[in-house]
């Protein structure tokens, strides 16, 4: 899979600038975290400040730069780890030493062509009854430039993600779609426009009206959404 490193680490970085939308995710899991948490695919660190308060906090991600930033950055923070680890390669069963009862895994997966090798990693490093929380981006139909640039394989539907996790041995919780105002905007620019990345003067211009959208999808859920968030748990075995 072709992969524009430029459009990566611009998108990488982008993430600040709707730190607003991480907040909302993060309130979406919150209610399910344990103490000794894996977040896969850590990048800048962009999560980490929620999870500082974990008794045990381990990032993992592939870029030795990204790895090096997180660690600069959370230098103060003994509890916090940041280790350079492929999720889809069998090496990162090493893990395994921490016990984690949580992982996090957001917008990883759809760039790893070997999903469900990736997703059974997660299942060993969880202890059992332990909790998976899965951010992906959703609908095939909203598949277009941004994705290819930036090297995603595809983007997911509630069944098709539910049918890999419970052939692994993952109980679905529950799954639910986010930011239908932003399936919009992904349509338009990936879809019409060819754009390579979400522009910025748009990402600046979504971050203020992100509560509004969270308290709109808080009282109606939509049949739409950017992402699908999915909470599983790890059966006996």
């Amino acid at each position: 899979m072709y992969c524009d490193e430029q459009a990566l680490q611009r998108v990488r970085e982008d993430r600040f600038l709707i730190n607003r939308y991480d907040d909302w995710l993060f309130d979406q899991m919150r209610p399910f975290l344990g103490k000794r948490i894996l977040e896969i695919g850590c990048g800048l660190g962009n999560l980490a400040h929620y999870l500082i308060r974990g008794e045990v906090v381990v990032g993992i991600d592939i870029s030795a730069e990204s790895i090096d930033q997180v660690r600069a950055r959370y230098a103060a923070h003994p509890q916090v780890q940041a280790l350079v680890y492929d999720i889809a390669d069998e090496t990162c069963l090493e893990l395994g030493r921490f016990r984690f009862d949580t992982a996090i895994s957001i917008n990883v997966l759809e760039h790893i062509e070997d999903d469900q090798r990736a997703l059974s990693h997660m299942w060993y490093l969880l202890q059992p009854g332990g909790v998976l929380l899965l951010v992906v981006p959703a609908f095939d139909w909203l598949y277009g430039s941004m994705d290819r640039s930036i090297g995603h394989f595809r983007r997911y539907n509630k069944q098709g993600l539910a049918d890999i996790l419970e052939s692994i041995g993952f109980q679905i919780q529950f799954q639910k779609y986010l930011n239908a105002l932003g399936a919009l905007g992904w349509l338009v620019n990936g879809r019409l426009l060819k754009n390579k990345t979400p522009p910025q003067g748009q990402l600046r211009l979504m971050n203020p009206i992100i509560p509004l959208i969270r308290r709109l999808e808080g009282t109606i859920s939509p049949p739409i959404g950017l992402s699908l968030f999915t909470v599983a748990h790890r059966l006996e075995g």
